[in-house]
């Protein structure tokens, strides 16, 4: 069964005081794209948390948060003592200037920017915490897999659905086939036996017969719909497959070079009409081709 390329997932792993909490998003990308978003420092586990998402994804721009906390993500604000001295030295200097009182507390001095600064964990406090990290990314990955299972399921459904319609219409098509010829051939020997009768001239059957047969020639779509047929066979098989993405897009863009040749090969209305079906549906299975990894 294909897989969507879009969904989402959550896990939580514990240990003892320490928790982690990963979130992965997935969304339509042509290739696989993995992005990490945690706090300062943490980064060091990207190429870690990118490998667990390789081996469960294929294709997609999937994005992986990071909340940890408790021991294993020590507390990262310290107070930038130099920052803050520069700050009360230029608030005395203010207030001595205008005749103000200097404030005497430092509350709102420590809302000022720069106070506060970040520091990254160690590395070793980094590489302690990765067991507790990739059990958490596990978790959400396994989460992220069932609701892309669950949306490949009903994709799947809808472009059978819409490869039986295909089918449909292009049997629609085959039977109007020697119809069109037939009509053709007797407009072709009622326009010419009106202008040779004029000129006092009868129409030789064989004349007629070579005519229609270059008709016929010009606007053959047999192997059109042969074709046809074949790509909605492979479609449908290839629904059957866990990651068919890349040759099911290859596959609708060749159902429309067929419907569009039909179409430009075709005068005939009733077959017209037919083909804006073809590409109606081919149009609608390219989109959701665009989902399924």
């Amino acid at each position: 069964m294909p897989l969507s390329m879009t969904g989402c997932g959550d896990g939580i792993a514990t240990e003892g005081a320490s928790a982690c909490r990963a979130e992965v998003r997935s969304v339509n990308n042509r290739f696989l794209k993995v992005s990490l978003r945690a706090r300062e420092g943490f980064g060091l586990l990207e190429s870690r948390v990118e490998a667990l998402v390789r081996g469960q994804v294929r294709r997609g721009a999937v994005q992986v948060t990071l909340e940890i906390s408790g021991p294993a993500a020590p507390a990262s604000r310290a107070l930038d003592a130099g920052q803050l001295a520069a700050y009360l030295g230029q608030l005395e200097t203010l207030c001595a200037d205008r005749g103000l009182p200097t404030p005497r507390s430092l509350d709102g001095l420590l809302a000022l920017p720069g106070i506060l600064v970040e520091s990254a964990p160690s590395p070793e406090t980094i590489e302690a915490a990765w067991p507790l990290v990739e059990r958490a990314v596990r978790a959400a990955l396994d989460g992220l897999d069932r609701m892309r299972r669950t949306e490949g399921e009903t994709l799947a459904r809808d472009m059978r659905a819409g490869c039986e319609a295909l089918r449909d219409v292009a049997e629609r098509i085959k039977a109007r086939v020697p119809l069109v010829v037939a009509e053709q051939r007797e407009r072709l020997r009622e326009r010419v036996g009106r202008i040779l009768e004029q000129q006092g001239l009868k129409l030789a059957d064989g004349d007629v017969a070579r005519e229609i047969a270059l008709l016929a020639d010009r606007s053959d779509i047999a192997e059109e719909l042969v074709r046809l047929e074949s790509h909605v066979g492979q479609f449908v098989a290839l629904l059957a497959e866990d990651s068919p993405g890349r040759p099911l897009d290859f596959l609708s863009q060749e159902l429309a070079r067929e419907a569009n040749t039909i179409g430009s090969k075709s005068s005939d209305v009733a077959i017209a009409h037919a083909v804006v079906e073809l590409k109606t549906l081919v149009e609608r299975l390219r989109e959701q081709v665009q989902n399924i990894e």
